[in-house]
């Protein structure tokens, strides 16, 4: 008999779960503790140990849930096609509505990674629909969170000023960054993707260098990136060792050292 994967660190999970999150009392519902294992793995930028967790889950239940933290390790890794194959199908399964909110936020990213710029807008409605009638509370927020993202990356893929209204800014008076309420049920993950993306859109800097220190693994290669392309010094060089450190799902390795985001934090071609 295989022994079972290893749970993350307990740092780890302190500050990559959701403050309402408490894996004691079984959070949602008894069988989920491997599911938010392997969320907190996808994080920790190991998607072959979060892939090993959420395995072990067979619940029809939960399979939406699932479906989308796979299809955001995968976006992640900058394979939005799979995410779309994994996250489209579940969203006609989805029972729960915050599980199908997430997921039609998640869609709207896929379109926007693949450029398909119609896609991108007609999605971002209906996710802007889904999340806007979820009964409110801290799924609902984290939610709302996602959808300031895509939001914001379906303006740019427009060539439209995305909205800053409900984005972290640079307080002058306390000289660090203000953030959305929203932001007191996300973990660690959400306030550095927060920051990255207003650091972005902002094209303010302390935000991006904010995000930097909060970072987990998943996403500092790139907000290290982000600060390389408004021309930090030795920023590239970082975004290279926190790619290094990223391990994908074995099944899509070779699919994610193919990608423009590997080729160019490698230096690898594609070619065989």
């Amino acid at each position: 008999m295989s022994s079972l994967p290893p749970p993350p660190p307990d740092d780890a999970l302190t500050a990559l779960l959701p403050p309402d999150v408490d894996l004691a009392v079984g959070w949602r519902h008894e069988a989920a503790v491997p599911v938010w294992h392997g969320v907190v793995w996808g994080r920790l930028g190991r998607g072959d140990l979060a892939w090993e967790h959420l395995d072990r889950v067979q619940l029809p239940l939960l399979a939406p849930w699932i479906a989308a933290e796979r299809g955001r390790i995968l976006r992640e890794l900058g394979l939005h096609g799979e995410a779309e194959a994994r996250e489209l199908p579940a969203l006609l399964r989805a029972e729960d509505e915050v599980d199908a909110a997430m997921l039609r936020v998640s869609l709207v990213a896929d379109a926007v990674g693949v450029g398909d710029t119609s896609r991108a807008v007609r999605r971002l409605g209906a996710a802007r629909s889904a999340v806007e009638a979820l009964t409110d509370g801290p799924r609902a927020a984290r939610q709302r969170l996602r959808l300031g993202w895509v939001d914001t990356e379906v303006a740019f893929l427009t060539g439209q000023q995305p909205p800053l209204s409900d984005t972290p800014r640079w307080d002058e008076v306390t000289d660090e960054p203000t953030v959305p309420p929203d932001l007191a049920w996300g973990s660690v993950f959400h306030r550095a993707k927060a920051l990255l993306f207003a650091g972005i859109a902002r094209g303010d800097g302390r935000l991006l260098e904010a995000a930097a220190v909060q970072a987990p693994p998943v996403l500092a290669w790139a907000v290290h990136l982000a600060r390389a392309d408004s021309g930090v010094a030795d920023a590239l060089t970082a975004a290279r060792a926190a790619w290094s450190a990223v391990v994908a799902p074995p099944e899509h390795a070779a699919a994610v050292a193919a990608t423009p985001t590997a080729v160019r934090l490698t230096g690898r071609s594609t070619a065989s």
